[in-house]
């Protein structure tokens, strides 16, 4: 989503709490910029879990806070995306996992277009960034050969970085998560994700490893006094929901290369939606509800977006 000229959102103070040693080799940016006063809002758009395809902007509505508003462009598959893969490598993932995680990876970057990129970062407790999105194939590969699964997780910190990371115009971002869902060295919380995810534009696929606790029944999450606690699963479903991105569980003997790639599939055949808000106060929190006018169909979109 690109909002007004220049917005600085602040996240700098968001992410404040981190300490420099949970960070390594990361610059998050806390402005984001943007040639116009135009929203961008990405919209999934299936039914019966097929990609609807072909359509136009007024077969859609988008409310923004309530109003009704002009969609003014529309994209589909033209924008060139960037794929930022987080790999939880704490003490839980296994050699095996990670084998799979290289295949993945792999085949995911050989999916990518000519004007797509990828990204590698890792994390235990520490937030680790293995690859930039410049780098070769053969970069990506190396760069798996020292890894072995070991300390604790900082899954809310990995998350919360890169979604804060610089974005460059005309780009779609998708982050993809992969880890057991279960948090044990993050000084940011869960409702500290939620807020960074509302001030950025990243989509953001949680793709949960065979070893997750069940989500319903996980033992809550801790938040801040007079919030209750939160699971596993409501905590990554809220996430996704933010972001419009999914929550992908895996079973044992999954094939991990075949859910990334469908996670990229996905993301690619989502549009995007332009407008400038009219009726609606700047500043502030905005909701967004994306509808299409044809019946039948499933439409996944970010939730909202906070402009100041």
């Amino acid at each position: 989503m690109r909002r007004g000229p220049t917005l600085v959102f602040g996240l700098a103070a968001i992410l404040a709490g981190i300490p420099a040693g949970a960070i390594s080799q990361q610059q998050p940016s806390a402005t984001f910029r943007s040639g116009a006063d135009v929203v961008a809002v990405e919209a999934s758009v299936r039914r019966d879990k097929k990609p609807v395809t072909g359509l136009k902007a007024n077969d859609f509505e988008l409310l923004d806070n309530g109003v009704l508003q002009q969609i003014s462009d529309l994209n589909y598959e033209r924008l060139p995306i960037d794929v930022t893969v987080i790999l939880d490598v704490s003490a839980s993932v296994t050699g095996e996992v990670l084998d799979q995680l290289r295949q993945s990876v792999r085949q995911l970057r050989a999916d990518l277009g000519p004007r797509d990129r990828l990204k590698l970062v890792i994390f235990n407790m520490q937030v680790r960034r293995l690859t930039d999105f410049e780098a070769p194939a053969v970069a990506t590969d190396a760069a798996f050969a020292s890894l072995s699964g070991r300390g604790s997780s900082a899954i809310f910190d990995a998350v919360a970085v890169q979604l804060a990371a610089p974005e460059l115009e005309g780009r779609r971002h998708l982050i993809v998560l992969f880890s057991d869902g279960k948090d044990t060295s993050s000084i940011s919380d869960p409702d500290t994700l939620f807020d960074v995810a509302r001030r950025t534009t990243a989509t953001v696929d949680i793709v949960l490893a065979s070893t997750a606790p069940e989500r319903g029944n996980a033992t809550p999450f801790a938040r801040a006094p007079g919030r209750p606690a939160i699971t596993i699963g409501r905590m990554y479903d809220q996430l996704a929901r933010e972001t419009g991105g999914l929550v992908v569980p895996t079973t044992a003997g999954e094939k991990l290369a075949s859910t990334f790639r469908r996670a990229l599939a996905d993301f690619r055949a989502s549009y995007v939606l332009y407008f400038t808000p009219q009726g609606v106060a700047l500043s502030g929190s905005h909701t967004i509800d994306v509808r299409v006018k044809q019946g039948g169909t499933d439409v996944r979109a970010r939730r909202g977006y906070i402009w100041k």
